[in-house]
């Protein structure tokens, strides 16, 4: 492959930090892959891929990279199969720490948790858990404080809880605690909140990094003013211009321009209140461009209107009064850090107590092992992994948090002022603020860090090798107007600009100029489409266009380069959010004959099967709810109408509706209601099964399940009720119990937006337009995208809280005083929201940026704008030329709409934006409508006019029932461990009152063995997350079955010594000649095995040894009758050890469980010793002569003992 200049030095460089700022398609991944294989086949310094820390974002990226890296090695394998570095490699390859950060930091602690005395045993916990947890012990600590009656606590209260509950106080406790998650010294950060709101003096306010701030927030709008009254001033000196006004706009402008040398916020509160505007000159019969007057006078009241909020939003009060409303505010803010240190505190007893950690404690329990919190110095557990990693590589750096960056500092060379970090991303597509990342430490890297040669080198990758140039020129058109530093960041240059490197596309080909489809809402013939919500129209407009792109345009085919076809798996149609348009776009499209397919994360529990189940697990734990009975009687489950629930509260209208339904169903004697509470009653009485069960038990009663598969989308519609029964599993494994809980936790879920999606039933190769969110498409690339929604409004929700929170500034608060109460917004709280707002548009941005560049060969931006003339008359000409869209547009910006738009309308010869008629969709919706009219009274009259025999005939087909429908749901082969646990379930009586499976019924445990107490050989590390008791039991197994009992015969059993030798011998015989593994000799214990060859069953086994007549390990198929139903099935196992004596068989079982007596042992296996005794009597009888086997034994290696069926 032909590397660029840049990409060459990305991979050659050593023995300096790298920071590699790489632009949307420019092979960094590739980059990244070359420079590992580089240093492992470097002649000179070659490195070990074992001593390579390579972190990703994603475990996606991570196996990518991983199966990249070991196909290079192989190819060079291939080439010089006689190097042993290589051959070395090929082997290291699958220890390789190639991994994501979660994942590092998980081997940290797992290896290193008794440096912070964490219980070993402990399990991550999933989301909802955790959001149960917190939920839980953020109560008790509330009622532990209203318990202890503290006038600071019920001041708090009182002032900011709400006129019903305390919830709003109990929230801003929680969003101080999940803030400080992303601090690497969570308590610390909390302990500092308060600072700016504990100085005594004014001087020191001025101080503070909130007040400077403000004033170069301030100092941006005024220069800003600048630009806007010079064009307003231009606009008065043309010869049609108001020139009237041209004077007092030149004094406007000449006080205005003092502000760019203003410094701190004292001169900035100065020059505001000495600013005065002066009145302009009235015009009388005016004869020049009334709109350019009228822009004039737009512009300088904007401009007025803006200088007099600030003025009182930030600079209103002096110094002092501004100091007072600081010492009012800080005894709540103070009581509100101490109720989040308490409840830290708590959260961490309570997982403790339950042994569980969710990601962010990973993160922080690893920087503890690796950084001491007092000082702050590397721990010596770092230095260790300073000393193994040659280089530490950082993939999507951009998206790294603080604590991450703590972390790989702490086990670089740079503690020691060594260079060994690597770190590549882009900062224009660091999206994931919402998850806490700091784009910041990418930036500060960027600005301090040398384009030159240097310890501390920048390497930027501008060639794009994945678009069309004229995506490019589009992308670089629109970022060049409004992704600035004053916003973001982020400055769009020359150095941050695309440039084209594909050399795959024809450049001749036409078509693939970017477009922007725009539809107004106001036009009048959109009134006749009531019917329609915003998202349908777009979507009617996106899949007209498709139609049209589908039937000219062609794209480049990947594999031979030649232009095809356009295919609708070239389309991807991206939202920023799928909620409210990802259902109503698909709907559109397949209603237009064009196959979509949603790749939502989120819409699972809105999906109508899953509410319905839902509904019905809620009045299961507790009928008397009125929304969720009234939803299962409405569902397919019962399928009352709007008559029948009318008259459910006609006969009962002095209770509640739930309460009336009850009574309704218990005095109905026939009909759905009678039948539904039969079912009700049944499903009441097995609460107590596992949740998963009790799913699965009410789709089976009720036959939902299949009524779900055979609606349209029922594929999804099952895969979805699946996923239920999945998430019911996952729930079952966390430290709560019940159905009460169950629901509570699925509340949480929905509450915290953690949705799954639903489920994915369509294939990656499968020939649809793909509907997805911006996020879901990064890293991706598509020939054809649509960047839609780009009207709706975005989020800023985070900003308007009474509590807004800042990692940086801190808190701010509403004041709140008096009675009765007055709310009025503190100046520091004002600040941190604007300051949030600003830093939600700087990413917004970003992903803006991500969507555009992820067009190979066409973009196509759609969107719905209210009153597109007006819109455009207001955008048009107010952007200078080579100017970017001002500071003040950008930042007042709404939507998408309002950045793109001044942007393109400031190149008017090089793009135009389509308002598309609506005349089209109109149609479409009255042609729609008429059909479904006429197909629905036809259909009756095929009904009304069809023969009665044909009626008869429908009827038996549609009644049918199958006759073995109790077999549907079996196997047609069974091992023999599930017929013996099947067994054990029906051999245990659950009607005896206890809800939970006794431990004996259970599976093993999973044990956790920390690897210091692994003796383990290198060659052979042991396996995460594997049950620990399986595998010693699976070890056990293979010892007896290699074990050479011939042997046995010839030593003294009674002699521990000789035993102890003879086990000790065998052993490494095995481990030497690979019989056994090295992971499993290390689970072996020597003394398990000497108890069974000093018992006397291994005398017996022995002699049928050297007679040759022990058998051991020996498979088997056969049938067999199940005594439920009376079917055959297929029986498969192997038996561990059997033996003639005497000519009889005598059969043997071993057993690693840890039981107390053998009485379990009995119980567990006598099902399963029976079916190796039946296979044995089959086996060796004849027509003559009927074996049996004349002794059933099973040896408990825990009891050290023979147990005898």
């Amino acid at each position: 492959m032909e590397w660029t200049k840049e990409q060459q030095n990305v991979i050659d460089f050593r023995n300096r930090d790298i920071l590699v700022s790489a632009a949307a398609g420019s092979g960094k991944t590739a980059v990244l892959v070359a420079r590992i294989i580089q240093r492992i086949l470097d002649p000179q310094n070659p490195v070990d891929i074992d001593r390579l820390l390579v972190v990703t974002f994603t475990k996606a990226a991570a196996a990518e990279m991983r199966e990249r890296i070991g196909a290079a090695i192989e190819a060079e394998c291939e080439k010089d199969p006689q190097n042993t570095h290589l051959r070395r490699q090929s082997a290291l390859i699958h220890n390789a720490m190639i991994t994501t950060i979660d994942s590092f930091c998980l081997f940290v602690v797992r290896n290193h948790f008794e440096e912070i005395s964490l219980d070993p045993n402990f399990r991550i916990a999933d989301e909802g858990e955790i959001r149960l947890l917190e939920q839980d012990v953020l109560e008790q600590v509330f009622e532990d404080n209203y318990a202890r009656q503290e006038k600071t606590f019920l001041s708090l209260i009182d002032a900011y809880a709400g006129k019903r509950n305390d919830h709003g106080v109990r929230e801003m406790v929680a969003k101080i605690y999940r803030m400080s998650l992303s601090s690497p010294w969570p308590q610390a950060w909390m302990k500092k909140l308060t600072e700016p709101y504990q100085v005594e003096r004014a001087q020191e306010l001025v101080q503070t990094e909130m007040l400077e701030d403000i004033a170069e927030h301030a100092r941006l709008l005024l220069c800003d003013m600048c630009t806007q009254m010079t064009q307003a001033l231009q606009l008065c000196n043309e010869p049609d211009g108001p020139q009237a006004y041209a004077k007092t706009l030149e004094a406007d402008l000449t006080q205005l321009q003092q502000a760019e040398n203003l410094q701190g916020y004292l001169q900035v509160q100065t020059f505001l209140n000495g600013l005065v505007f002066g009145k302009l000159s009235p015009i009388r019969k005016f004869s020049g461009d009334v709109k350019k007057k009228e822009t004039v006078m737009e512009i300088r009241s904007d401009v007025k209107k803006e200088v007099e909020t600030l003025q009182k939003k930030y600079f209103a009060m002096d110094l002092e009064t501004l100091l007072l409303q600081q010492k009012r505010l800080c005894p709540f803010l103070e009581e509100l850090v101490r109720l989040a240190l308490e409840y830290t505190q708590a959260m961490e007893t309570a997982k403790r107590k339950k042994r569980i950690v969710d990601f962010a404690d990973i993160e922080h329990f690893a920087l503890r092992i690796l950084v001491d919190e007092k000082t702050k110095q590397p721990r010596h557990t770092a230095e260790e992994f300073r000393r193994h990693f040659a280089e530490i590589m950082i993939d999507e750096y951009q998206d790294s948090n603080q604590v991450q960056e703590e972390i790989m500092r702490a086990i670089s060379m740079e503690p020691e002022g060594g260079h060994n970090l690597f770190m590549v991303g882009d900062v224009k597509q660091s999206i994931y603020r919402f998850r806490l990342a700091r784009p910041e430490l990418f930036m500060d890297k960027y600005a301090s860090f040398s384009t030159e040669e240097s310890l501390q080198q920048r390497i930027d990758l501008h060639m794009n090798f994945r678009s069309r140039a004229q995506v490019l020129d589009f992308c670089n058109d629109i970022f060049y107007k409004i992704m600035s530093p004053d916003l973001g960041r982020v400055a769009y240059d020359r150095d941050a600009a695309l440039y084209y490197g594909a050399k795959n596309y024809d450049e001749n080909a036409k078509g693939f100029k970017p477009e922007l489809l725009l539809f107004d809402e106001k036009d009048e013939l959109l009134s006749e489409t009531k019917n329609l919500t915003k998202g349908q129209m777009e979507a009617h407009m996106i899949a007209t266009r498709i139609a049209d792109m589908k039937q000219h345009m062609q794209v480049t085919d990947k594999e031979s380069g030649q232009l095809r076809p356009l295919r609708y798996s070239d389309i991807v149609i991206l939202l920023r959010s799928l909620k409210d348009y990802g259902t109503d776009f698909v709907q559109v499209l397949q209603g237009a004959g064009i196959p979509a397919y949603v790749e939502s994360s989120t819409g699972y529990f809105s999906a109508s099967e899953v509410q319905t189940v839902l509904a019905m697990l809620r009045i299961l734990d507790n009928p008397y709810q009125d929304i969720p009975m009234a939803a299962v009687l409405r569902s397919p489950l019962v399928g009352l109408d709007e008559e029948e629930m009318a008259q459910i509260r006609v006969d009962n209208p002095e209770c509640s509706f739930a309460e009336a339904a009850m009574h309704a169903m218990q005095d109905a004697t026939e009909g759905a209601l009678y039948d539904f509470y039969r079912m009700y009653r049944k499903l009441r009485g097995k609460q107590d099964l596992p949740i998963h069960e009790l799913i699965q038990k009410i789709l089976q009663l009720s036959g939902y399940g299949n009524y779900a598969a055979a609606l349209p989308a029922g594929e999804r519609r099952a895969a979805n009720l699946a996923m239920l029964v999945e998430k019911a599993v996952d729930y079952e494994k966390t430290s709560y119990r019940g159905l009460f809980h169950f629901l509570r936790y699925i509340d949480k879920l929905q509450k915290y937006e953690v949705d799954f999606g639903e489920a994915d039933t369509t294939g990656e190769n499968a020939n649809v337009v793909r509907v997805m969110t911006i996020h879901k498409s990064k890293g991706l690339e598509f020939p054809v995208v649509f960047v839609s929604g780009l009207g709706r409004k975005m989020n800023q929700m985070d900003a308007s809280d009474r509590l807004v929170v800042h990692p940086d500034l801190g808190l701010g608060i509403c004041e709140i005083s008096g009675q009765p109460r007055v709310k009025k917004n503190s100046v520091f709280r004002s600040e941190i929201a604007d300051r949030i707002r600003r830093e939600n548009l700087g990413e917004e941005l970003r992903i803006l940026y991500v969507a555009l560049t992820r067009a190979k060969e066409k973009l196509v931006l759609t969107g719905m704008i209210k009153d597109a003339k007006k819109t455009f008359s207001e955008y048009t000409g107010n952007v200078l030329p080579g100017k970017p869209v001002s500071y003040r547009q950008r930042v007042r910006a709404a939507s998408y709409l309002d950045w793109i738009l001044p942007a393109m309308l400031s190149y008017p010869q090089k793009y135009t934006l389509d308002v598309v008629p609506p005349e089209k969709i109109v149609w479409e919706e009255v042609e729609q409508a008429a059909d479904s009219r006429e197909n629905y009274e036809e259909l009756l009259q095929h009904i009304d006019h069809a023969k009665p025999e044909l009626l008869q005939q429908y009827d038996q087909w549609f009644s049918y029932r199958y006759p073995y429908q109790s077999e549907a749901g079996k196997k047609s082969k069974y091992s023999v461990s599930e017929l013996k646990h099947a067994s054990l379930v029906l051999q245990y009586d659950r009607s005896e009152g206890e809800a939970v499976v006794p431990d004996f019924l259970q599976e093993d445990r999973e044990v956790y063995v920390p690897d210091f107490a692994r003796e383990e050989d290198r060659e052979y590390p042991a396996a995460e997350n594997v049950n620990q008791g399986a595998m010693r039991g699976t070890a056990v197994h293979r010892v007896m079955e290699c074990l050479d009992f011939a042997a046995i015969a010839d030593i003294d059993t009674s002699d521990a010594g000789a035993v102890s030798a003879f086990v000790k011998q065998e052993l490494d015989r095995m481990l030497a000649n690979g019989q056994l593994p090295g992971e499993w000799y290390a689970l072996v214990i020597p003394e398990m095995i000497e108890a069974f060859v000093e018992s006397p069953i291994a005398p017996r086994m022995a002699a049928a040894a050297v007679r040759g007549d022990l058998y051991r390990e020996r498979p088997f198929v056969m049938q067999h009758q199940m005594e439920a139903s009376g079917g055959t099935v297929l029986v498969q196992g192997i038996i561990d050890v059997f033996w003639m004596e005497n000519d009889k068989i005598i059969l043997l079982d071993y057993k690693t469980d840890r039981v107390k007596q053998a009485q379990e042992l009995l119980m567990r296996y006598q099902t399963q010793l029976q079916l190796y005794a039946d296979a044995l009597s089959r086996v060796f009888s004849t027509d003559t002569k009927k074996m049996v086997a004349e002794e059933k034994l099973i040896y408990s290696f825990h009891l050290k003992e023979v147990v005898t069926l």
